[in-house]
């Protein structure tokens, strides 16, 4: 079991981002609480779409949040590229997270009204 929890322990810290790393934009600590979000939603959704199997009668709903957590990830991965708006990127860069964010707020519209 100490293995196991180390390992995950090893997880955390690795996904844990580095203030250091941040500082060198307009707004280093919101950059950090914003890659600090992104990373906790995007753990959530993960987490909700396994669940999602497990439980049948709330699969949709299961689904959906995580969907809806998936594009709030890339909302603040877009904040996090562009420096909150203040450095413009090019559209080669950008062109998942302006396709996949839209898309995941789609997919989690379709299992609410599915």
């Amino acid at each position: 079991m100490s293995k196991l929890f180390e390992k995950f322990k090893h997880s955390i810290d690795v996904t844990t981002p580095d203030a250091d790393e941040l500082t060198h934009g307009s707004h280093p600590n919101i950059a950090y609480i914003i890659l600090y979000a992104r990373n906790l939603l995007t753990a959530a959704a993960a987490i909700l779409f396994v669940c999602s199997f497990f439980f049948d009668n709330l699969y949709n709903i299961l689904k959906a949040v995580g969907y809806f957590c998936g594009a709030m990830a890339y909302l603040f991965e877009l904040l996090l590229l562009t420096d909150c708006f203040k450095k413009k990127v090019p559209h080669e860069e950008m062109f998942m997270v302006y396709c996949l964010g839209p898309l995941y707020l789609l997919m989690g519209l379709n299992y609410i009204l599915h």
